[in-house]
């Protein structure tokens, strides 16, 4: 149903799409490859064998230790939560897919001076590999949406440094 339902959406326009499962990491890495990966691989397959050119990216929150895994499927970016160290990540999937992420949603409560050196923090473990800047998960209900236009700036800011140096 997943699959259909993404492949629908490239239909109705969609031009990138995300697959979450917030819950994997409640799983262990035995149990995440029995329960959850055949499944991701599966959508993910189901989804570039009718739209190869649309690009798909996988979150599956808190599973360090899937990442290689998920970096042998036919997704093209995997997304990391908070909790995941880029260098590390990067270190597991290689150039086999972008890495998205993963700024700990919890920053955006802080002000604005302290969020943006999160943001460098956060840029620098991913180093110059391709990355797409995010929060690590969803914002907050109560989070001000003027920290996330400090988030975008930074990240904006802090990227056109990171590509002159």
């Amino acid at each position: 149903m997943v699959a259909e339902y993404l492949i629908r959406q490239v239909e109705a326009g969609a031009q990138l799409l995300q697959v979450f499962d917030s819950w994997a990491g409640l799983h262990g890495p035995e149990t995440f490859r029995t329960f959850c990966l055949p499944y991701l691989a599966e959508i993910a397959e189901r989804v570039k064998d009718a739209h190869p050119e649309v690009p798909i990216v996988a979150f599956a929150k808190n599973v360090h230790y899937g990442l290689d895994a998920l970096a042998d499927t036919e997704y093209d970016v995997l997304s990391l939560d908070w909790t995941m160290d880029p260098s590390a990540a990067r270190d597991a999937v290689g150039d086999r897919a972008v890495l998205q992420g993963n700024l700990d949603p919890c920053a955006l409560y802080a002000p604005p001076d302290a969020l943006r050196r999160e943001v460098q923090h956060m840029l620098a473990g991913f180093g110059p590999h391709h990355h797409i800047a995010n929060l690590g998960h969803g914002m907050l209900p109560d989070h001000d949406p003027e920290h996330a236009r400090v988030f975008v700036d930074a990240v904006h800011e802090h990227s056109r440094h990171m590509r002159t140096v």
